[in-house]
């Protein structure tokens, strides 16, 4: 009808979901993370392009999903990326991919913008993902020595924030 009017239909918004976790064990909260931005697409009206997820720490580069995040945005096929919050794209230089983003005129929405933490929380979450990512690229992803070398730094973190 309002094309017989001679109105311009609104520009349609094409979206594109991104959920990460850090360990398969967390698929549960990929799948919650999915449904919830797959809610918030349909409520805004977007139209959805692809859903993209990770299983994979926010600190590596070359994850699989990431890259054909990058490729997405590149080559212009969507207008705006979804996610929970910030961190699900990375744990550090956010604002860098937000401002590469946008050199392609793609915006980043996250939903709940930043998990409230205290500056406490945030710097031991920080300093354990560093470590878990050293960590395993010296003794390999899944190795035993990566997984004891955590948790003595985790135990270690109790042990300080203890006293």
């Amino acid at each position: 009808m309002k094309r017989i009017l001679g109105e311009k239909p609104p520009e349609e918004t094409r979206a594109v979901i991104y959920a990460r976790v850090s360990s398969s064990d967390q698929r549960k909260d990929l799948e919650r993370q999915v449904e919830y931005l797959l809610n918030y697409c349909t409520a805004k009206g977007y139209k959805l392009v692809d859903t993209i997820t990770d299983i994979a720490s926010g600190l590596n580069t070359r994850r699989k999903g990431l890259q054909k995040l990058f490729k997405l945005v590149s080559e212009r096929k969507v207008d705006v990326v979804l996610v929970t919050y910030k961190d699900r794209l990375t744990r550090f230089g956010y604002e860098y991919l937000e401002y590469f983003f946008s050199q392609f005129d793609v915006r980043i929405e996250a939903i709940h913008g930043e998990e409230k933490k205290d500056a406490q929380q945030e710097l031991v979450e920080d300093l354990i993902a560093i470590i878990t990512s050293f960590a395993g690229k010296l003794y390999g992803l899944r190795s035993h020595k990566k997984k004891k070398f955590v948790q003595s730094f985790r135990q270690l973190l109790r042990e300080v924030e203890a006293e």
